[in-house]
């Protein structure tokens, strides 16, 4: 348990000790990175900065006063398992001054992180105003980017589209329509990866190099970002907070990804739908001809829901006071 919210992981008991993976240590809120040439991993937080080197029983604190590191000695040594770096559980909570208990009845540990909660994510607009909107992760794509745009400007409505670095350099074209439109852009990261997964750093430049991609193709640094799988930790909350980002998720989840049809499409948005929802559907290109479903479903979405009296906006709009 971390601040009463449950999660599970691996552990490994060595020499009486609890070791747990270091990336599951963003779940406190604390960041952390990998330094190669060391090969250490980094745990840093406001002011407190340290470093655990793979296989040694210390840690190296990093001093912003004089600018240097010192030493100090843990209960047992940061390990590397099957290609993922274990660190000793209390050490690393102690350092930062979170408690740490265990409830042998339970056989659980809980831990008390002291670590003030970042602003969560949005999951929908303002209820007092009957709008909606439509949201596409996982584009530009060659495909079914261009059917989708072609139905929102034959209904003349505008959607969201949580763009890929790496699919606006290969499809630069598709988001400069995307844009000439009149659409809402905001960043899903460059390859897509599972964040709390991924160190620190890694995040940081996931979102920074898509920033800057769509700063080069259309002009634009939205301060909007959703998470690939909406997975994300404490720590990566902080991150994102700390860059001015707003983290947006949805509230009606289409699942059109595993192939739905359009009818299964319609039926999950006519039950989930209410006043502010953000409705969450994709443009990856798809060899399986997975999202078929999607374009057949989006202009009887579009008729269905104006007919109840939604109007279309952007997320941007969605958020507006």
């Amino acid at each position: 348990m971390i601040d009463h919210q449950p999660f599970k992981t691996r552990y490994i008991m060595r020499d009486g000790h609890i070791l747990i993976p270091a990336l599951f240590l963003k779940h406190t809120g604390v960041k952390i990175s990998w330094n190669d040439q060391y090969r250490s991993v980094m745990f840093h937080h406001k002011d407190l900065q340290f470093a655990l080197p793979v296989g040694k029983d210390y840690a190296d604190v990093y001093g912003h006063a004089t600018g240097t590191w010192r030493r100090q000695s843990l209960s047992t040594k940061t390990i590397e398992y099957n290609g993922e770096v274990f660190v000793p559980l209390i050490d690393v909570a102690r350092k930062f001054g979170m408690g740490v208990s265990y409830q042998r009845e339970k056989a659980q540990t809980f831990i008390t992180t002291n670590i003030e909660t970042p602003p969560q994510a949005i999951y929908n607009g303002e209820p007092a105003r009957k709008q909606v909107a439509l949201t596409f992760d996982d584009g530009p794509d060659s495909f079914y980017t261009p059917k989708i745009l072609d139905i929102l400007k034959q209904k003349n409505v505008p959607a969201t589209f949580f763009v890929m670095g790496k699919q606006i350099e290969e499809f630069p074209d598709m988001m400069r329509r995307m844009v000439r439109e009149g659409h809402g852009i905001a960043n899903h990261t460059w390859n897509h990866p599972n964040i709390p997964t991924v160190m620190t750093s890694t995040l940081v430049e996931e979102i920074q190099s898509t920033q800057k991609e769509m700063m080069k193709t259309v002009g634009r640094m939205p301060d909007l970002f959703r998470p690939p799988y909406g997975a994300m930790t404490k720590s990566d909350h902080i991150v994102l907070h700390e860059m001015g980002m707003r983290t947006i998720m949805w509230s009606v989840d289409t699942i059109d990804w595993s192939g739905q049809s359009a009818e299964e499409i319609l039926s999950i948005v006519r039950r989930d739908i209410s006043p502010g929802g953000i409705i969450l559907q994709h443009n990856f290109q798809s060899d399986a001809r997975l999202l078929d479903g999607t374009v057949e479903a989006l202009p009887r979405m579009i008729d269905e829901l104006q007919a109840q009296g939604y109007q279309f906006v952007t997320v941007q709009t969605l958020l507006e006071k």
